[in-house]
Formats: C-alpha cells, structure tokens, sequence
C-alpha cells in the first residue's frame, strides 16, 4: 500500500473531520498524486512552488496546512520517520482581512431565532466558545462541568485537549437542556447519535438568509468570536491561541478580522 493508497483509506474513516475537511483533503491529496509528487522535503518544495504561482493564497495555504497534517499522520503510523513537509519552506499571505461577515453580536441575535432548540443552542454554544463544528457536535455530557463552568474538548485538531469557559447563562440553558441525562452527546439526534451535520448547517444557513439576506456559516461564529475577543474584549493573541486550540499564533492572527469602516475611512484620507 503506498502513502497516497494509505492517507486515502485513512480519509474516508476518520471521525472527526467534517465532511468539508475531509473533502479539501481528499482533493488535495489527489492533485499531489496527479502532479507524482515525492513525499520529500525535494519534490514537495518544488511542488509549491507551483502551487504559490498558479494558485489563489487561500487555496495555496489550505494545501500546504492539508499536506502538513496528512505528514503528521504518516509519522504516526510509522510509514515515515519525519515530516518533510516540517522543512517545506512556510507560505505566508500577510494581507489585512476585512470583516464582510457578520460581528459576533448580530449573529448571536441571528442564533437565537432559529426555531430547532437542539440546532439553536449549538450554535449558541459554538457562538460562545469558539469550538469547531465538529468539536461541538461530538461534545459529551461528561466534557461538561457545571460545578467550575468549563467544559473540556477532546475532539480538538493535532490531539490537542483544551479547556473553555462557559458562561454563566449558557450553562443555565445547557443544564436544563441536558436534564436528567449523565452520559452520552450533548446534542443528539431523535436515535441518540450526534445530531445531522447538514441539517444543522442548513439551520444557520437558512435562519441567516431570512434575517439579513446573508450566509452565516459555522466557521464565520469562530471567527468572530476570536475578532470579538481581541477587538472588544481586549484579549492577548496567546490567549485566544489557547481559546481556539490552534497550535501556531499565526493560524490565530489570521482569524481576527479588521474593522472595515475604519480602514476605508483611514485609506480614504490618505487618498484626499
């Protein structure tokens, strides 16, 4: 079985990863086969190379963080004793990222009139934590304690557990949600499993198109949250780092957006 053969099958069972991830990676993966590309330090360098001079930035940073993480997996399993990928030269885009979504607050009144209760305090809960979507739906029951109001992730990317805390209304709604069950997902579906990924997607999706004629996704409440924190909150950038459970503060640094309006307004005067 070669490397590509491995990483493929490994894809199409892993737990954790959304559909959507798993999909990027899986199309990234094939257009490393397609391109015969090594996994050595060599060809993957020479390869984006390439990808810096045909690509948007956006696709080639998500290939180059796809690649660094099936690395990491073949390492683990032994098939390689290094990551080359660890020696491919970083791709940087420094660029100013404007907010062209919604601030955390509007989507937050946006959340709460979703009708689904089980759809509403998800989003709710990723809102405000900054929890992926896939860590907040395989959330357990025991992740929770009441008693310090935190709850524990266990589902992060890399295997990396993080603790949050919740505030104080949203454990009062989690308690009375959960009820007398000790055990088990925290959002669950009618059969007890972890709720329907689309449909809560599409939740979020169709809630915000009535409201304001604009797509609100899950990704854009964990960038909001983090924007809200270093803009209004006034958080250091370690701290919303460990927040979010990214493992470089430059991952970090890319999800806080700026202010628009102030940054028009500064180029404009600039451009009297």
């Amino acid at each position: 079985m070669t490397h590509f053969d491995y990483l493929e099958q490994y894809l199409r069972t892993h737990a954790t990863y959304s559909a959507l991830t798993i999909k990027a990676y899986r199309s990234d993966l094939r257009q490393l086969k397609k391109a015969c590309v090594e996994w050595s330090v060599k060809s993957l360098q020479t390869y984006f190379n390439h990808v810096i001079g045909q690509y948007k930035p956006a696709t080639a940073l998500r290939r180059y963080h796809a690649l660094m993480a099936l690395g990491n997996e073949l390492v683990r399993v032994k098939r390689l004793k290094v990551n080359p990928m660890k020696q491919v030269r970083p791709i940087v885009h420094q660029h100013v990222r404007q907010r062209d979504g919604y601030p955390l607050l509007e989507a937050i009144d946006v959340i709460r009139q979703i009708k689904h209760p089980t759809y509403r305090l998800f989003f709710e809960l990723i809102s405000q934590t900054g929890l992926r979507f896939m860590e907040a739906r395989l959330l357990s029951i025991e992740d929770i304690q009441f008693t310090t109001a935190t709850l524990l992730v266990r589902h992060g990317k890399g295997r990396r557990l993080r603790t949050v805390p919740l505030g104080r209304h949203l454990v009062t709604k989690l308690r009375a949600f959960i009820g007398d069950r000790v055990t088990g997902h925290v959002f669950r579906s009618v059969r007890g499993k972890a709720i329907h990924e689309q449909g809560a997607r599409d939740a979020l999706r169709n809630q915000s198109l009535a409201r304001s004629g604009h797509v609100l996704r899950p990704h854009d409440l964990r960038v909001g949250y983090a924007t809200y924190l270093y803009q209004t909150a006034g958080c250091k950038l370690l701290e919303i780092q460990r927040m979010l459970g990214h493992a470089r503060s430059e991952t970090t640094e890319g999800y806080i957006l700026s202010e628009e309006t102030r940054l028009r307004r500064v180029v404009d005067v600039l451009s009297a």
